[in-house]
Order: C-alpha cells, then structure tokens, then sequence
C-alpha cells in the first residue's frame, strides 16, 4: 500500500498523566497498526484554554487552532479516556469543548478505546453521548476494551503483553477495514 493510500487517525488521550495507560495502549498502538492506518498521537491537550464561547473566534487561541488542524487533518479518531468519579476527566472535556465549533468534525469516524482493567464503562458511556450530540461517526463494532493495570503501564509493558497486544492488533484491523468503506 502506497503512503498516499494510509489512512491518518489522530490518537487523543484523555489523560493528563506524565504515564498514563490510555497514552500507553495508544504509543503502542502507533507500532502494531496496519500498514494501512498512519497513528498520530495528539500531545497538546495540556497547552489547551478553558474552554470560553467568547474565545471562540478568529483568530483562535494557537493551541486551539493546532488541535483543529489536526482534526481536520485526519480520516479518523482514536480516543483512550480514563474514568475519574464516573465521568469524563475535565481537560479532555475541555478539549472536546473546543470542537463543537470545528466545521470537519461533525461526522469525522471515531473509536473508542478503554484501557481499564476495571472494565469501567461510566466515561465510556459519557463519552458516546457527547460524541453523538457532537455528529460524530461512532464506529461502535471497532471500539474495544485492552484491559490494562492503569498508572505506570508503559508502551512497552502493553506490547510485551500478550492479551493486551492481542485485542489492540485486533481492535487496529478492525479500525483499518471500517475505515476503507469512509
């Protein structure tokens, strides 16, 4: 397959931790996909405003913009939250706030990634509901569970995994086959 013909996701964590599993499970991800899909790891989420409509304008706030872009840029999402209280972690919300406005969004694929070992699905659910109010295209049969321990699960320890490695090569062939009917 010719780089033309790649597919570029843009990974989004939703963490803010220096060693996060869902940055981990996605590093990881970079490595066992497809050559079909071309990861791209988001790392601005800590350099985003709050969220404020009256900023929403031009010229945006430059992290702002930089994260646009980068949707724009891309043929699909990839999204690994964590779960805090039952919910969405407040910076990543901050971040989806920010693209409610973004004119590629609505109908830009996404998947969802769980990284808890937990199988905690509060977050996950929230997320799907924003998403949805946000006209995104969830693609619900790729979005997965790569059950990890949580805090100081590295990108190494993922791929070293054997059931981790498995369900995330598994989820990435499933992302790259619906992404070729989009």
């Amino acid at each position: 397959m010719t780089a033309a013909a790649r597919r570029r996701v843009l990974c989004l964590a939703g963490s803010l931790r220096a060693v996060s599993a869902n940055r981990s499970v996605l590093e990881a991800a970079r490595e066992l996909a497809p050559a079909s899909l071309e990861l791209v790891l988001y790392d601005g989420l800590a350099a985003l405003p709050w969220f404020n409509p009256d900023d929403e304008r031009d010229p945006l706030p430059p992290a702002v913009a930089r994260l646009r872009a980068a949707v724009a840029d891309s043929d699909a999402l990839l999204i690994a939250c964590p779960e805090y209280a039952h919910g969405v972690p407040g910076a990543f919300k901050n971040l989806l706030d920010w693209l409610v406005g973004c004119p590629r969004f609505p109908g830009k694929p996404v998947a969802l990634l769980n990284a808890s070992a937990r199988g905690s699905h509060h977050a996950q659910d929230a997320l799907r509901e924003i998403l949805r109010t946000m006209s995104a295209e969830l693609l619900d049969p790729v979005s997965g569970t790569v059950p990890l321990p949580g805090a100081g699960c590295d990108r190494a320890s993922v791929l070293a995994q054997p059931e981790p490695r498995g369900e995330l090569e598994t989820l990435l062939k499933r992302l790259a086959r619906a992404l070729e009917s989009v």
